[in-house]
């Protein structure tokens, strides 16, 4: 976990910088479990109700392996009830999250790695299925409404997304 205070630290810090940095650590915590739900959400065969109830309401999820931006609930809700019938089985290992929550507390940014081990339809023959990994880097933005962290855009940018058997040294990007 990562964290940025610049308050003063010494021990006659008042009770309002220790409440204000209590806050803080609060805040990134919850921002942290935010991203885990999401994570969960996705290996509960990608429940699209959960995760778009992750994000604000004109909320934004952009991944480049996926070739999609989507805009709202309504969308990201429509992709990952498709994406459940490609993906049958995932299990999304979310870590190194650098979180950075603005002044004021009702803004952050957040960077995570992702290594996903998941079970995906050939393209060729959607009967069959390949075991896979894929690994993805975050850059989010959150917002606080009514005292609760939200997405306000996940962006993930796609290293590889490899067939088991052949890794990312021979197969980057399966077909």
């Amino acid at each position: 976990m990562s964290i940025e205070i610049n308050e003063d630290r010494s021990p006659t810090a008042t009770l309002e910088e220790l409440s204000r940095r209590l806050t803080r650590l609060e805040d990134v915590q919850a921002i942290e479990k935010l991203k885990y739900t999401y994570a969960g959400y996705c290996d509960d065969s990608y429940n699209p109700d959960g995760i778009a109830a992750l994000f604000v309401e004109d909320g934004r999820w952009i991944v480049d392996g996926e070739g999609a931006t989507l805009v709202g609930r309504d969308e990201i809700r429509n992709h990952f009830a498709a994406l459940s019938e490609r993906i049958s089985w995932a299990l999304h290992f979310v870590m190194a999250p650098n979180i950075v929550v603005s002044e004021d507390g009702t803004r952050a940014t957040g960077t995570f790695y992702l290594l996903c081990l998941c079970t995906i339809e050939q393209t060729d023959d959607p009967e069959k299925k390949d075991a896979v990994v894929l690994t993805v880097t975050y850059s989010d933005k959150f917002v606080k409404r009514d005292g609760r962290w939200f997405f306000e855009e996940l962006i993930g940018r796609t290293h590889q997304v490899s067939n088991w058997d052949k890794g990312w040294v021979e197969q980057q990007f399966r077909n």
